[in-house]
């Protein structure tokens, strides 16, 4: 009895675990299921044997005090209001400049201060290395436009509405 105790504490301490790493809901759903399992293996050793050893009862009880204490975590994580810091770390990159890592037509990905960042471009095609600037952040997912006040090193290629030919943006091909 008392190894078939230690293997359900075994399992009980696994699935909790794993449920303390996914997130606050599988917390929950960790501790109601080890201690379901461990109230119903309770009930089965009562009704099976006369005599259960106090080291048996001990281990149950100790499975009974993790199911609750895990499922008090998971329910403050779930009540709890989610912590602003991440979505000011988007706010900050408003207005942020930085370069095109690909071609943005519309969708690709710039580097601001040193981090890649998936990006859609707001109007027109921006080439790799044209310098952008950021005009909404929405998570992980930034609108940029090309940087006008730095572009001593970019050079943008967009399409003359008119004729479907390339525009230089003003510069020489020489």
């Amino acid at each position: 009895m008392v190894i078939v105790s230690l293997v359900l504490l075994a399992l009980t301490l696994l699935v909790i675990a794993a449920g303390l790493h996914l997130g606050p809901h599988s917390s929950v759903g960790a501790g109601v299921s080890s201690f379901v399992v461990a109230g119903v293996a309770v009930s089965v050793l009562a009704s099976r044997t006369s005599s259960i050893t106090t080291l048996t009862l001990l281990i149950y009880g100790l499975i009974f005090l993790i199911s609750l204490g895990t499922i008090a975590l998971g329910l403050k994580g779930v009540l709890s209001k989610p912590k602003t810091s991440t979505p000011q770390r988007y706010k900050s990159l408003l207005g942020r400049t930085g370069v095109a890592s690909t071609d943005l037509a519309p969708s690709g990905t710039v580097t601001v201060d040193g981090e890649s960042w998936s990006a859609d471009a707001l109007e027109g095609v921006i080439s790799k290395g044209d310098n952008i600037f950021v005009v909404e952040a929405d998570q992980i997912h930034l609108k940029v436009a090309i940087d006008t006040f730095n572009t001593s090193t970019s050079t943008s290629v967009e399409l003359n509405e008119s004729t479907g030919k390339e525009n230089n943006n003003g510069k020489d091909d020489h």
